[in-house]
């Protein structure tokens, strides 16, 4: 989330124009080191000849060949974090920022947006989405000045998903006079329960800090 805000500030600060694009089954595209069997029901062997989804390897084999991809392309690999990419020249740059099948495009002209994205699209099967609006579940609401950063629509469909769609709104995110019941650990029961903070602390981490210590409270 840090990288994607800085790019997010760099974006307002430079007038950049931000696209996302969406890999379709990116785990399949790695090439594996080694050789790899899986038994069929009937008792047959098919050898694997990619990194399939179910593989623990996929994700590590995926990101090392768009990182061949894209440097082989002339694109640097930031420093500071290795799923941020960058190219400059003749007055024009783009930056590209990949977290696991999704890609924010940052450039300084359509154009050069553009050339990316069909340049991508040659490389992998890809879903141009167009112009950023939802990336992790966090709406950018853009004005000529800055971005605001939203999760009302993902709020929603948590308490929907929970069952608190109609639960009353409450003034303070946590209410002190309330007292915690030691957890049971009942399976069925823990499941949702550790299903419901997971949600929160994402919501903390994104954009509503204002509920961790709440997130604190019941994890």
């Amino acid at each position: 989330m840090t990288t994607i805000r800085v790019l997010l500030s760099l974006a307002i600060s430079y007038g950049l124009i931000i696209h996302q694009m969406d890999v379709k089954t990116a785990f399949l595209n790695g090439e594996l080191e080694e050789e790899i069997y899986m038994e069929q029901p009937d008792g047959f062997v098919v050898k694997g000849q990619e990194s399939k989804v179910c593989l623990k390897q996929a994700p590590k084999q995926w990101h090392e060949k768009f990182d061949t991809t894209l440097t082989s392309a002339g694109f640097a690999v930031n420093e500071a974090d290795s799923c941020v990419y960058y190219r400059y020249g003749g007055g024009k740059g783009v930056i590209l920022c990949l977290y696991v099948d999704d890609i924010l495009i940052f450039g300084t002209d359509i154009g050069v947006i553009n050339e990316v994205k069909s340049f991508l699209s040659t490389k992998f099967d890809m879903k141009d989405l167009g112009e950023a609006d939802v990336i992790l579940n966090i709406k950018l609401i853009k004005d000529e000045s800055e971005i605001t950063l939203s999760q009302t629509h993902n709020v929603e469909k948590v308490l929907s998903r929970f069952g608190y769609i109609d639960s009353k709104p409450s003034p303070t995110p946590y209410d002190p006079s309330v007292t915690l019941k030691k957890n049971k650990r009942i399976g069925v029961n823990q499941l949702k329960y550790s299903q419901i903070i997971g949600s929160l602390m994402y919501l903390a981490s994104a954009t509503g800090p204002d509920i961790s210590f709440l997130c604190e409270q019941i994890e």
